[in-house]
């Protein structure tokens, strides 16, 4: 069972990870250290010094890319939403199959791990149990899905107009079920229900989808 802390500060300022830098950046080896530490452990059982071991890095360079462990919180989140799009769930939006297709194949491809490079890693996504302890990294996953999530909304809407969709469907409505299926996907590999939760929820939205077709 997944505990929540109550160790919660308010949100920091961050600066942005922009373009990962190669493998043998410091800074790239303290965000994939942090990212794994807190998929496993949970962020408030991860100490900077578990950090440091994991990174092989030292403590002043961590602190000269990293205010606080909360920076690293912040980073770990957005590294996953990169992985996300890197590893095939965005690309779908953009082809020219019909529009439930492209959903259909979002949902195939969104995954309960990423995988990190250069070590290969499978992790376990973090954004869905950060949220839970924290309001700052529910915000900032929440903002980092929202451009994904539009992009459902204007692919949806334009498949309306095409007429590949019935009309009475409502395209924000179906965009945000989506996202919400990914988050309940996330959360039952946590709670160890991953292959029951996740077939049963991808099945049961494909049925949906596949009614508003045209």
């Amino acid at each position: 069972m997944l505990g929540l802390d109550t160790d919660v500060r308010g949100v920091v300022g961050y600066r942005p990870i922009g373009q990962m830098p190669s493998p043998q950046d410091p800074r790239k080896r303290l965000v994939e250290a942090a990212f794994r530490l807190f998929a496993s452990r949970g962020y408030y059982h991860t100490s900077i010094a578990d950090i440091l071991r994991e990174s092989g890095c030292k403590r002043g360079t961590l602190y000269h890319y990293f205010l606080s462990k909360e920076e690293l919180g912040y980073a770990a989140i957005d590294e996953q939403i990169r992985l996300l799009r890197e590893q095939g769930v965005a690309s779908h939006l953009y082809t020219s199959e019909h529009p439930i297709d492209r959903l259909h194949k979002v949902l195939d491809d969104m995954p309960n791990r990423v995988r990190l490079a250069p070590t290969g890693d499978l992790v376990l996504g973090i954004g869905a149990r950060m949220a839970c302890v924290h309001e700052g990294f529910r915000q900032r996953l929440q903002a980092s899905l929202a451009p994904l999530i539009e992009q459902m909304e204007r692919m949806l809407r334009k498949g309306i107009a095409d007429g590949q969709i019935v009309d009475s469907a409502d395209p924000r409505q179906l965009a945000h079920v989506a996202a919400i299926v990914g988050h309940g996907i996330q959360m039952a590999a946590l709670l160890g229900q991953e292959d029951v939760v996740s077939e049963d929820a991808r099945r049961w939205i494909k049925d949906y989808l596949n009614s508003l077709r045209r």
